[in-house]
This record gives structure tokens, C-alpha cells and sequence, in this order.
């Protein structure tokens, strides 16, 4: 069973995880103004500025934002190791066909001399 997605409230922010309490307020500002400026005449708009409020909700209030960042570190660093471990299947695998290949190289190279020395 796949796990839940986490969303990236940081990401929805435009902040880094580090972000501290003032720029949590200071990006929600900026953002939620923009968009609400945007209603009149963006359909899209308000469904924006509903996850900005969900995403300011949480990363305003201390205790939620750890709970949420256990959660969404931990799926990062899940992702990160997936990630990972498929970068070093692949260079594996690229080093196995270049041996493959160089293998194939010196046996052609064998079966020409062999062939030139009986001739």
C-alpha cells in the first residue's frame, strides 16, 4: 500500500524548511494579498488561497509544524534514499555493460590475432 502523499507547505510558501516564524508571516502576507487581489477574476484563485490558509495554519503554530516536519522530513529523506539507491542500481548496471563491452573488445581482439597467426 503506497503511502500518503505529504504536501510541501513550504514549497506553497516559496520557503525553506529553516524559515523561521517572521518569514512564515511575512510570505503568507505577500501571498494571500496577491490572491486575493487575483478572486475577482482568477476561478483558480480561491482554491489557492484555501491551501495557503491550510499551509499557514500549520507552519504558524510551533507545535503543528514539528509534528508536520517529522512527517515531511521523514518523506524527504525516504525520497532522497529512493533516489539514491536507484542513481547506484543504475551505475551498476552502466558498469556492467562497460565491461560487458570491453570484455567483447579484447575476445575480438584474441580471435583476430588468432586469426592472423595461422595465416
Amino acid at each position: 500500500m503506497a503511502a500518503a502523499k505529504v504536501v510541501n507547505y513550504y514549497a506553497m510558501l516559496n520557503l525553506p524548511p529553516t524559515a523561521d516564524l517572521m518569514g512564515v508571516e511575512n510570505a503568507y502576507a505577500r501571498l494571500s494579498d496577491e490572491l486575493a487581489g487575483r478572486m475577482e477574476f482568477d476561478d483558480t484563485a480561491g482554491d489557492a488561497l484555501r491551501r495557503l490558509n491550510e499551509a499557514y495554519s500549520v507552519l504558524s503554530k510551533p507545535e503543528l509544524r514539528r509534528e508536520y516536519d517529522r512527517a515531511f522530513l521523514a518523506r524527504e529523506l525516504e525520497d532522497t534514499e529512493r533516489r539514491l539507491l536507484a542513481e547506484q542500481r543504475k551505475r551498476r548496471l552502466l558498469a556492467r555493460l562497460m565491461v560487458g563491452a570491453l570484455v567483447g573488445i579484447m575476445l575480438l581482439q584474441v580471435a583476430a590475432l588468432a586469426y592472423i597467426a595461422r595465416g
